[in-house]
């Protein structure tokens, strides 16, 4: 599983007032939960092509109700191995919370091309249940 700190929407995400961040085992494991629900979050990476990962971050930049609408029965494409496009998905276990941000390979790191797309409650649901997470 990924690291929150590393991915390019980690400012963003922990600036959010409903995460908080909790270190245990003498501080060497760290959890970052939902407060409103107490739900830890998740991260998922996939990795597409060009032509995926652009029409992916179409639908990112008509924000929530564009990207309900875009997968709205058919979901995301495929992903591959290792490509040029990683979208970065962090979310609750119980589905109450989701972060969704497109990145690109370039000058050898990942790089954000979209703006951070934050869903809450029935949104968040939807949203995942449509990319089956």
């Amino acid at each position: 599983m990924a690291n929150i700190k590393k991915l390019g929407m980690a400012e963003q995400l922990l600036a959010n007032p409903h995460i908080s961040v909790r270190k245990s085992f003498f501080g060497l494991v760290t959890a970052y939960i939902y407060n409103p629900t107490g739900s830890k979050i998740k991260v998922v990476q996939k990795n597409y092509n060009p032509g995926d990962g652009d029409s992916i971050k179409h639908m990112l930049s008509l924000g929530v109700e564009g990207l309900k609408k875009g997968l709205k029965g058919k979901g995301l494409p495929q992903p591959i191995g290792i490509g040029n496009m990683q979208l970065n998905i962090c979310y609750t276990e119980d589905h109450q919370f989701l972060a969704i941000q497109m990145e690109q390979f370039m000058d050898y790191l990942y790089k954000p091309t979209t703006d951070l797309v934050v869903a809450e409650g029935e949104d968040a649901q939807q949203i995942l249940t449509a990319i089956k997470l």
